[in-house]
């Protein structure tokens, strides 16, 4: 008899160390969080599309171009504004960059607010303040990311939607549908280690429109994407997410500091672009803030992944530099392109939409 006890405690203990694990609001993030995040591109090499039980995805390959630190805090935290509208309905936000890349309009106080329960997570909605007046924005509707217990097989969706209007500016509205399906289990391996993870499918469709009173119509954006999502237990956000729009998949990582990084002042080239007007109707404006000369190629991109125009090749100095683009003279049609910069060693995209 215990002979059969020990044969069996060989055989189970090692089935269920490998088995599927389960995610709940406990791995979820939570105020005070500050979580590393590499960025990379997929240029065909990963298998993030293929998934099973037991599997492995070997994404040790994947080398970053950018990062950032993602940070999370208490909605007590926020502006009291925000506080006020967003009081019941989340317990936690997201802090983003401030920026100042609209001609004519400062945006601060950026942060997207979740709500963290037994039952879901989910996004309740966000704020901002334009020129110095606050404009929170709860949803109608949230956009439930997960529901919990969350394993393997499981399949779920949520409809969200929005609206708010923007003083000096106009309209914004729009909704989403997200389903969900969490379609595999198994070891996930980056440049960051390897780990037991929960892999998720969502299907995500999503609608915006921006009505602009200067310009007296509207523009409407829509969008259908693939996230494919990778969860540890305790890591607060995917060890893993691939973006997949149909054109060039996305990819952010956990990650630790990456030496090349830390000259760049914990900065990744991204934030030294800016891009605007966006959304743009004729002339196209970029400006570089590059800390070291750097060879820079810039073109142009539709959606099918199509080169339009090279908009140019040259050293960038070591200083602020803006050029101008005439998109009416390229004959350039209204719709989302995308700008590819390669500098240096790095790749920077940028999404723009053409009136």
């Amino acid at each position: 008899m215990h002979k059969t006890i020990l044969f069996l405690s060989v055989i189970i203990i090692p089935f269920y160390a490998l088995c599927q694990i389960s995610i709940d609001n406990n791995d979820m993030p939570s105020a005070g969080d500050t979580i590393r995040l590499s960025s990379s591109i997929d240029i065909g090499f990963l298998n993030y599309e293929e998934t099973g039980n037991n599997f492995t995805w070997d994404f040790s390959t994947m080398m970053p171009y950018a990062q950032n630190v993602d940070t999370f805090v208490s909605t007590t935290q926020t502006p009291w504004t925000y506080q006020l509208i967003f009081f019941g309905s989340a317990n936690l936000a997201q802090s983003f960059t401030e920026f100042d890349q609209l001609p004519g309009f400062q945006v601060t106080d950026i942060y997207y607010f979740y709500k963290n329960s037994s039952s879901d997570f989910r996004e309740a909605g966000y704020g901002v303040t334009l020129n110095g007046i606050p404009l929170p924005n709860k949803y109608a509707q949230p956009d439930i990311i997960y529901h919990f217990p969350l394993e393997a097989g499981n399949i779920d969706s949520s409809y969200s939607t929005h609206e708010i209007a923007i003083p000096g500016l106009g309209y914004s509205g729009g909704w989403k549908k997200r389903v969900n399906h969490a379609d595999g289990w198994g070891t996930l391996i980056t440049p960051y280690g390897s780990f037991q993870t929960l892999r998720v499918k969502s299907e995500v469709e999503q609608y915006d429109s921006l009505y602009i009173d200067s310009l007296g119509f509207g523009l409407p954006l829509y969008r259908a994407y693939i996230e494919y999502k990778w969860l540890g237990e305790g890591f607060g956000l995917p060890l893993c997410k691939v973006t997949d729009d149909g054109l060039l998949p996305t990819i952010s990582y956990i990650d630790s500091v990456r030496t090349f990084f830390v000259s760049m002042d914990e900065r990744s080239i991204e934030n030294d672009i800016s891009v605007f007007p966006n959304p743009v109707k004729n002339e196209l404006n970029i400006k570089f803030e590059l800390k070291k000369p750097s060879l820079c190629k810039v073109e142009l991109y539709d959606l099918n992944g199509q080169l339009l125009f090279e908009l140019g090749e040259e050293e960038i100095a070591l200083k602020s530099i803006s050029k101008s683009y005439h998109l009416d003279r390229m004959q350039i049609n209204p719709g989302i392109y995308m700008i590819i910069f390669q500098i240096d060693n790095h790749t920077v995209i940028k999404k723009i939409v053409v009136l």
